[in-house]
């Protein structure tokens, strides 16, 4: 079983194509289709199917798919056990992160990481659902991550910051005069939805008043949302974060019932991580404090 590489095998998977795959682990295209096709003849298994708009796991790949995981894990634990005992100079580190907090926390955590461990790389995976998120600490899929709203898994973690959450409308909006945005009337104007709403404490606005939104659409894009909400299409709730830098013509609005909604890192365990992820966690929670005080 010499010929399974893990690593080419779910990067095939995330990324859906050999020549995106190749890509990002700096193969060739030729590479990624040989490696896949020995582990294939290795084992006497077809993982991948061949379409024409890329590659699918096949039921056999299905099956095998935890044991890779689990092969990408232990990997993964072994390689940084052995960078540690060399010291924090090479080694990988894999983070799950969201939109957000990729703008406007991330670039500045890894820079000051890396002006102190420029060998160690990091590897980022962008998760906006929450509950997939917590999933892939959890297991090890990932190093460590960053979290929203209540964290349920039984992982480590660490509350970073609460953060306001707000209505953001067009300055033409009917309720644009007002103070504050009226919270029992959330289901009374065209909402501009997001696909993860559900999944980032922002649908929890709705649920918990049992109120169905009057969705005019529903989107992937935070700033073409915000767009769409300059336009007076609808309104929008963000949190504060995604507000830092607001294009013109919106209004933030507070609701009459303040909401919140709480930003969490973490991993799966403090005391076996490596020593690595347990730094780049440090430094993140210093760096966030940092930010907190001088944004």
């Amino acid at each position: 079983m010499d010929k399974i590489n893990a690593e080419v095998f779910l990067k095939v998977l995330e990324t859906g194509s050999f020549r995106s795959a190749a890509d990002q682990l700096g193969y060739t295209q030729a590479g990624i289709s040989y490696i896949i096709s020995s582990m294939e003849s290795e084992t006497g298994l077809t993982f991948f199917s061949r379409e024409h708009n890329g590659v699918r796991l096949t039921r056999e790949g299905e099956e095998i798919l935890p044991y890779i995981r689990q092969l990408d894990v232990c990997e993964r634990q072994f390689e940084q056990t052995i960078n540690e005992l060399n010291g924090l100079s090479r080694g990988t580190i894999r983070v799950q992160i969201f939109d957000s907090i990729s703008i406007h926390w991330i670039p500045g955590i890894i820079q000051r990481f890396h002006d102190d461990y420029p060998g160690i790389k990091i590897e980022l995976i962008t998760e906006e659902d929450s509950t997939r998120a917590e999933q892939m600490v959890h297991s090890g899929e990932v190093d460590c991550g960053f979290f929203l709203t209540t964290v349920k898994e039984d992982i480590d973690y660490f509350v970073l910051k609460e953060e306001g959450v707000y209505a953001v409308v067009s300055e033409n909006h009917p309720l644009a005069m007002l103070d504050k945005f009226p919270i029992s009337q959330i289901g009374d104007y065209p909402y501009i939805a997001m696909k993860y709403d559900d999944h980032t404490g922002m649908g929890d606005i709705f649920h918990k008043r049992k109120i169905k939104p009057n969705i005019a659409f529903c989107m992937d894009n935070d700033y073409a949302a915000m767009a769409m909400a300059a336009k007076g299409l609808g309104y929008i709730i963000f949190p504060e974060l995604l507000l830092t830098n607001m294009p013109k013509g919106l209004k933030k609005m507070e609701f009459d019932v303040p909401q919140k909604r709480i930003i969490s890192v973490g991993t799966a365990s403090m005391a076996t991580c490596s020593k690595a992820c347990k730094k780049f966690i440090e430094y993140t929670r210093e760096w966030v404090k940092e930010f907190d005080i001088n944004p």
